[in-house]
């Protein structure tokens, strides 16, 4: 019936000391956090708050803190601040709550990694349904100035992945090789995304119903979240098998990452394909879960808690069987319906799709061999 957000770190090289601190999301709260701390002013024998013995003394004999500077900041007296560049984990944080919450109209610009523009936790503007949060896992900025869909760097197609690493050395005016510098956003939706979750606790339900974990591997924009229950009393093995150095057709992850790398080609025209199986799956799961679950309530009711959870484990597992089998038919239709940068389709095949008129500008299109002339200023 409560919601708390714990926060830890070590605090000496050997690893033997730590600290930590808990705070209670309020009833009505939307908490996010993004590779940094979230947590800030540790308010003593506060109902809402738990921390560790040592928070305080800890911070005074590093030379961190001292109590007549005002109470301890959590997040700036044991945190970093941002984790890679600027706004790696504040603008997701700034996205995450705009999207709960619009009318708060949040700025994306702040003062430095320790900002306070951004409350630990909100009240949305509605209820969140659990829709709304796969959507806020999916989003790559779409709509604001940070749109990975959209600009040079998106490609022709709107890909909004970027891949990250050491930048190319380039040679300044001195001759000499120095890093260029730059950074990409980073969005919720990240392309080495591992998996997506979304779970859910009902107290009014047992616990091997009323806990469910909806999951999908690799990147949640082209996953489909399957619900798994607390219950159940195995997963299915296609949730069980996967390597990276292997391409394995029985693997979930294998067949939900081959698609999402796939897309990559001809992304605005790939992902609609991938939202329709997706959505199908997804309403389909969300549309017969009351209906599941008033079931397998009424066999836990009646003393039958293993009929229970076995009705529960044969739904998630022919789910999961029936996503996979869909999964790579996806892939198949994919390759034959974009092949070698055509639409193919029964109507036509070799349908050309051409690059948008913005791109080819951009990319030099016009100064290509047109004519039998060198072109002015060629080399």
């Amino acid at each position: 019936s409560e919601g708390w957000v714990m926060e830890m770190c070590g605090y000496d090289m050997d690893g033997t000391g730590g600290v930590w601190v808990a705070q209670r999301v309020p009833d009505s709260g939307f908490f996010v956090a993004a590779n940094q701390f979230r947590i800030r002013d540790v308010r003593e024998n506060a109902a809402d708050m738990m921390y560790s013995d040592n928070i305080f003394e800890v911070a005074k004999q590093k030379g961190w803190w001292k109590p007549e500077s005002g109470p301890l900041d959590w997040a700036a007296v044991y945190g970093n601040g941002e984790f890679h560049h600027p706004y790696y984990s504040l603008r997701r944080v700034w996205r995450a709550q705009s999207l709960a919450a619009p009318s708060l109209k949040l700025s994306a610009w702040v003062d430095g990694p320790f900002t306070r523009a951004y409350a630990f936790a909100i009240k949305p503007d509605r209820k969140l349904t659990v829709e709304n949060i796969f959507s806020i896992h999916r989003d790559n900025y779409e709509g604001t100035e940070f749109d990975l869909t959209k600009g040079l760097a998106a490609g022709p197609f709107g890909c909004p992945y970027r891949f990250e690493g050491q930048a190319e050395a380039v040679a300044g005016k001195e001759g000499r090789l120095t890093p260029l510098k730059g950074e990409f956003e980073r969005p919720l939706n990240i392309y080495r995304c591992v998996y997506a979750y979304v779970n859910q606790s009902r107290s009014g339900l047992p616990d091997a119903i009323g806990g469910l974990t909806w999951f999908g591997p690799d990147r949640p924009s082209t996953a489909a979240l399957m619900p798994f229950y607390a219950g159940v009393t195995n997963l299915p093995a296609p949730m069980q098998t996967g390597d990276l150095l292997a391409f394995n057709r029985k693997s979930m992850w294998t067949a939900f990452n081959f698609v999402a790398n796939f897309a990559m080609l001809k992304y605005s025209f790939m992902i609609e394909d991938i939202r329709k199986v997706r959505d199908r799956f997804e309403a389909q799961a969300l549309g017969g879960q009351a209906t599941r679950e008033n079931e397998a309530l009424k066999l836990w009711k009646a003393g039958d808690e293993a009929g229970a959870r076995a009705m529960l484990t044969r739904y998630c597992d022919g789910n999961a069987g029936a996503v996979l089998e869909e999964w790579w038919k996806l892939a198949e239709l994919l390759y034959l319906k974009y092949n070698d940068g055509y639409l193919n389709t029964r109507e036509g095949m070799a349908q050309s799709v051409f690059y948008p008129a913005w791109w080819l500008k951009e990319v030099g299109y016009e100064k290509g061999p047109t004519s039998y002339q060198k072109a002015a200023g060629g080399k």
